[in-house]
């Protein structure tokens, strides 16, 4: 059974020194979708133009439909209060239902991550007053969650004040003052109290994730001692309830800034892990030190809770070689506004008329008649429905590295026992140049003037290194690729040419099988059929020169 398999969904979740067992002790790898735009929409991900994550000055007043407060207000102002006030259950229950959830395991994935509003569940009012219909809303679907095995993560996205600074925490401006305000920090500390009363005995629930992306920006590090303290406090608070579920703690800078770990937060029951987000990072193992240092300090386990949707495949298996989990953001979004369809692997059309609505929101002209406004958000409210979203499938074989897809060559096994080469002078992206193997840039393809950093949120996605770089392997060097979950035959396909006369040997350390071939020199890339694969549940395909010397651009399984 892979570690990952939906089949190992079974008592609570937690954790074993760097590793996560279920109720049965058996190891498990977190592997699913983060819910957004469910309960915490964000515009830009909705319809809305894409506008700034933050700002040079923290204060400065959002813009309409940015993020779920600016998005309430906007269907008030256009739609009426009545009407507004109605929309927002029919969203949360349309935009996740039973369905998503069915698919999500159906899929094969173990997990899902639920991003919690706080708002939607304690008004931003004196009191302390439980909204029960979405806490009815949570329910129904751990339920569903217990039906189709997925681990849910309960995700405090947002918070009284906002923790991030940035408008996914749906503040009042991009600013943080969640932690200068002792009423917020403390209305926080009460919703998870609660969470911990009414859910202490679900084991569905795999992990309570504390605060989304704290301190997001390096602006407000001098915070970072109160980030600590409220950590150990809410901690401390929720133990004294429920001692059942793991908890996952993110660091600063949306979850890469690693410097509070510096003890133990869970002293008395250590079930927690290090939850790191994993954006515009190259998806290679030298880029993971940061967080493989505190893990391996403190003995937990490091947890991907959101991850970049650029070349999940090589992610994956980097992920899964040293033992990290991971949760892809996100399930659901909005095509483009010009219909242009995004990575996300469930999209929903775009009202037909729905530039009227960015149009008077952002562009100065007429509002649409009330009538026609609510006609417009009535046809989102249908087309978020699952049964009528776009399926983007091939990512579900990508990201699980399954018979019907196609791997760029550079994307070989991060294991160094799964390769060999003799190569010492890198390459034009500076992608794992200490693996000594050798990746030359297609013919074609613009080189950078430099390599690329990839520190930056954009450059390796528009780069697209992996798939612009030909493998190059000479005599006795070899790569190693793998594919899971083979339940019928499945034949490999390599697309390769030889520069000389060469001798190739490929095989599968899985079943004892091989092939060789012979190829003479030649010039252009051609496709060869080699293996046959029998069902497996993991199969190890090495690609070995005995002789001579062989480009290769990617290999299939199909």
């Amino acid at each position: 059974m892979n570690i990952y398999s939906n089949e190992r969904v079974s008592g609570f979740l937690h954790t074993d020194g760097r590793k996560m067992r279920n109720g049965n002790g058996d190891e498990i790898l977190l592997c699913g979708w983060g819910a957004g735009n469910w309960n915490n929409p964000e515009g830009f991900l909705c319809g809305d133009q894409p506008g700034d994550w933050s700002v040079s000055e923290p204060y400065k007043v959002p813009e309409r439909f940015d993020r779920a407060r600016t998005m309430e207000s906007s269907i008030r102002l256009l739609c009426g209060s009545k009407y507004a006030a109605e929309f927002w259950p029919k969203w949360y229950r349309n935009h996740l239902g039973e369905a998503d959830i069915r698919a999500m395991a159906a899929y094969g994935y173990n997990s899902v991550r639920l991003p919690l509003n706080a708002r939607a569940f304690l008004a931003e009012e004196p009191e302390i007053n439980w909204n029960e219909d979405n806490f009815q809303m949570l329910t129904n679907i751990l339920d569903w969650c217990e039906t189709y095995r997925l681990y849910a993560i309960i995700d405090m996205h947002t918070t009284p004040g906002g923790q991030s600074g940035i408008k996914c925490d749906d503040g009042l401006e991009f600013f943080p003052r969640f932690f200068l305000e002792e009423e917020s920090m403390e209305r926080t500390s009460l919703l998870w109290e609660e969470i911990a009363t009414r859910y202490k005995d679900r084991w569905i629930i795999g992990a309570y994730d504390l605060l989304n992306e704290p301190l997001a920006s390096a602006d407000t590090l001098h915070l970072l001692p109160q980030l600590s303290a409220f950590y150990d406090h809410l901690i401390a608070r929720i133990r004294a309830i429920d001692q059942k579920h793991m908890l996952t703690i993110e660091g600063a800078q949306a979850a890469t800034n690693n410097q509070i770990f510096d003890h133990n937060f869970d002293p008395q029951w250590n079930n927690w892990c290090i939850h790191i987000h994993y954006y515009g990072f190259s998806p290679e193992r030298r880029s993971l030190f940061r967080f493989l240092e505190p893990s391996i300090r403190l003995n937990v386990p490091i947890w991907m809770g959101e991850g970049p949707y650029q070349h999940n495949a090589v992610l994956m298996e980097v992920a899964y070689n040293l033992g990290i989990g991971f949760n892809l953001w996100s399930w659901k979004t909005a095509t483009l506004p010009n219909g242009t369809l995004r990575r996300d692997p469930v999209q929903y059309n775009l009202p037909k008329h729905w530039q009227k609505i960015i149009d008077c929101l952002h562009n100065g002209t007429p509002r649409p008649t009330y009538k026609e406004c609510q006609a417009i958000f009535d046809e989102m409210l249908e087309n978020i429905k699952f049964e009528h979203c776009i399926l983007l499938s091939e990512q579900h074989t990508y990201i699980l590295r399954r018979p019907g897809r196609t791997l760029p060559a550079a994307a070989y096994d991060s294991d160094p026992a799964s390769f060999y080469g003799t190569w010492d002078c890198g390459n034009v992206f500076d992608y794992r140049t200490e693996d000594r193997i050798k990746l030359i840039l297609k013919e074609g393809c613009a080189a950078p003037l430099r390599p690329m950093p990839f520190d930056s949120m954009t450059s390796f996605p528009i780069a697209k290194p992996l798939e612009n770089l030909i493998l190059e392997l000479h005599a006795n060097e070899y790569v190693t690729y793998s594919i899971y979950d083979v339940q019928k035959n499945c034949p490999v396909y390599l697309s390769l040419r030889a520069t000389t006369a060469s001798s190739v040997q490929i095989s599968d350390d899985d079943t004892d099988t091989g092939y060789m071939f012979q190829l003479a020199g030649h010039d252009t890339f051609r496709e060869i059929e080699t293996l046959c694969l029998p069902p497996n549940e993991h199969h190890h395909i090495q690609i070995k020169v005995l002789s001579g010397c062989i480009q290769v651009e990617h290999i299939t399984f199909r």
